[in-house]
């Protein structure tokens, strides 16, 4: 029974455990529902039995009671570690038990990497609300239109959810002029070396993908290309080839010109009235004035 894991709550099981041993289950096979619940190693005979009587005394129960397994829809389960999918379908179960009739969503570093900060559970909800922590969950809320977001759109490439995610459509502005604000923020937060700059990282691949019409990355390559961006000596080196790749395979680049010339222009009154920042400056426009000569 495959979704026996997430279908059960172990604590209400123990607790009810006089009223269903030996009525619908042997001691023995008590014992084996508990091992399944903790993710524990079956034997091979142990196997067979859960599959052979457990699992269809579970299903003949479900059945008698009218309930529906619930769903549980899994993208690029390839990529995810098996332990962890099966402890995050538990999770869903019970998070989708606490916000009743919300789409959730788990995604993240938790479920294709052995490290990770915290588990972070995606509820989507009608109205904006704050963040917070419970234990080792990041809860965090997305109002609806952020289904059409290019974070979205990222974000469940890779995940597990209660609900089927369809094809989704990006409505989001993104264009030339958003992608030369966030080189702009992002060359400042390397600079100051700012705790955020990973996240302005993420979004500058994000967009650099979007505006070139290639496949976005999932959160797995997402962490991948951000970690090996920042381990280098010079990550500004990459970015600046990055937004040079970018800008010239964008259709209708020339459109853009215009806001790289102004911005080269901005760069120079500002050398003027920061002069001891000239080198940082500089440095920022070299791949602008690459693209300028190379599309003019």
């Amino acid at each position: 029974m495959r979704r026996l894991k997430y279908t059960l709550n172990l604590k209400y099981l123990v607790k009810i455990k006089a009223e269903i041993v030996p009525v619908l289950f042997t001691e023995h096979q008590f014992h084996l529902i508990e091992l399944k619940l903790n993710n524990k190693h079956f034997t091979s005979s142990e196997k067979n039995e859960f599959s052979r009587t457990i699992s269809r005394k579970m299903k003949a129960i479900y059945a008698l009671m009218g309930r529906q397994e619930k769903e549980v829809y899994i993208y690029s389960q390839q990529k995810i570690i098996p332990e962890r999918l099966q402890l995050a379908k538990q999770y869903l179960h019970d998070f989708s038990r606490k916000f009743k009739n919300k789409h959730i969503i788990i995604s993240g570093s938790f479920l294709h990497n052995k490290e990770f900060k915290d588990i972070d559970i995606f509820v989507i909800s009608k109205y904006e609300k704050d963040d917070y922590n419970e234990g080792k969950f990041h809860i965090n809320y997305l109002a609806e239109e952020a289904y059409h977001s290019l974070f979205f759109s990222s974000l469940q490439k890779l995940c597990i959810s209660n609900r089927k995610i369809e094809e989704i459509e990006i409505k989001e502005k993104i264009n030339l002029d958003t992608f030369l604000s966030l080189y702009q923020e992002l060359g400042n937060d390397l600079d100051r070396k700012f705790v955020g700059v990973e996240k302005t990282l993420r979004e500058f691949i994000m967009q650099g993908a979007y505006l070139t019409k290639r496949n976005l990355p999932d959160s797995a390559e997402l962490r991948r290309e951000v970690k090996g961006i920042l381990k280098t000596k010079k990550p500004l080196e990459l970015i600046k080839n990055k937004i040079i790749e970018t800008i010239l395979l964008v259709p209708r680049k020339e459109k853009a010109l215009p806001s790289i010339k102004e911005l080269l222009s901005s760069y120079q009154e500002i050398i003027k009235e920061y002069p001891q920042h000239e080198n940082y400056y500089k440095e920022m426009m070299e791949p602008l004035r690459e693209v300028v000569a190379l599309a003019s």
